[in-house]
C-alpha cells in the first residue's frame, strides 16, 4: 500500500510577497494498534494472541520505563528511543539545575530494518 501525501502551498518566509510553492506533505492513513500487531504474530505463529498481547504490553512497559530512567533503549534493528529537551540557558555551569529543563520529550531513531522498508515506499497522492 502506497504512502499518501498532499500538495500544500508554503510561503517562502524568507520572501513573504514570493507566490507560494507547492509541496509534498505526507499524511497518515489508517492506523494500527498493538491488537492489531498481536493479531498477525498470532496468523503467522502458533502463539495465541493474548499471550502476545502479554509479551507486548511488557515488552512496551519496560521501554517506557527504561526511557523514563534515561537509558537509550535498542530494540534490535528496528528503531532507538531515548529521552531528549530542552533547557533554558545560564551564565555559569554551577547554576545549571534540573529547573532549566523546559521540555522533555522522546526521541524516536528508525533502525535498519524501518530505513530498508521506507527506502521500497511507494507514494500515492491523496484525492
Amino acid at each position: 500500500m502506497p504512502i499518501k501525501f498532499n500538495a500544500v502551498a508554503r510561503k517562502n518566509p524568507r520572501d513573504l510577497g514570493a507566490a507560494p510553492k507547492f509541496y509534498a506533505q505526507i499524511i497518515g492513513d489508517g492506523k494500527t494498534t498493538l491488537d492489531d500487531l498481536a493479531k498477525y504474530a498470532a496468523s503467522i505463529s502458533t502463539v495465541s494472541k493474548a499471550d502476545i498481547l502479554a509479551v507486548l504490553e511488557s515488552t512496551f512497559s519496560k521501554i517506557a520505563e527504561d526511557v523514563a530512567d534515561g537509558k537509550i533503549v535498542y530494540v534490535g534493528e528496528y528503531f532507538t528511543l531515548q529521552a531528549g529537551g530542552s533547557s533554558t540557558g545560564e551564565e555559569k555551569e554551577k547554576d545549571v539545575s534540573a529547573n532549566n529543563i523546559r521540555s522533555v520529550k522522546t526521541v524516536f531513531r528508525a533502525g535498519k530494518m524501518i530505513k530498508d522498508a521506507l527506502k521500497l515506499a511507494r507514494f500515492q497522492k491523496k484525492g
